[in-house]
């Protein structure tokens, strides 16, 4: 078995269109004020909804899918194109803090979407900072405590 490091150098930070959030039903469920398994992380700009699904709903096999929403304070098609760009950019970049934790769970996925909540002029800055941190967040809700019973 090769250690995490090598295996992290390996790893292409690609963002193929399966893991893209594109099912209506999916991304309307994420916004849904009923639903209570939906859980939500805000960090500085960057506010990230998630959700575990069954991955039966997804069309493809893969262990989540990501969608990014620029917010209504992009006026503009150019704002709102530059923030979705830099959202997916940064996201691309440190995918493997949320991919890695349903590699290994064969029947669930998670579902997230990511939102802009800044001043679109801000975008560059806050968003290399706050949205890798965000996933850490995120990533932290799922890390199962060590069994003291042992």
């Amino acid at each position: 078995m090769s250690n995490p490091s090598a295996r992290s150098e390996e790893r292409r930070l690609t963002f193929p269109p399966s893991y893209r959030l594109k099912r209506r039903r999916l991304i309307r469920s994420l916004f849904d004020k009923t639903r209570d398994d939906v859980q939500t992380v805000a960090v500085g700009c960057v506010r990230v909804l998630y959700r575990v699904v069954e991955r039966d709903a997804l069309r493809y096999d893969v262990p989540l899918q990501v969608g990014f929403a620029p917010g209504p304070r992009a006026e503009s098609g150019v704002e709102r194109n530059r923030i979705r760009r830099l959202l997916r950019e940064v996201y691309r970049v440190h995918q493997y803090t949320l991919v890695d934790l349903f590699l290994c769970h064969p029947d669930e996925a998670l579902i997230v979407m990511i939102l802009f909540r800044g001043a679109p002029e801000q975008a560059d800055e806050c968003v290399e900072r706050d949205l890798p941190r965000a996933m850490e967040r995120v990533a932290s809700r799922f890390e199962r405590p060590p069994d003291s019973a042992q």
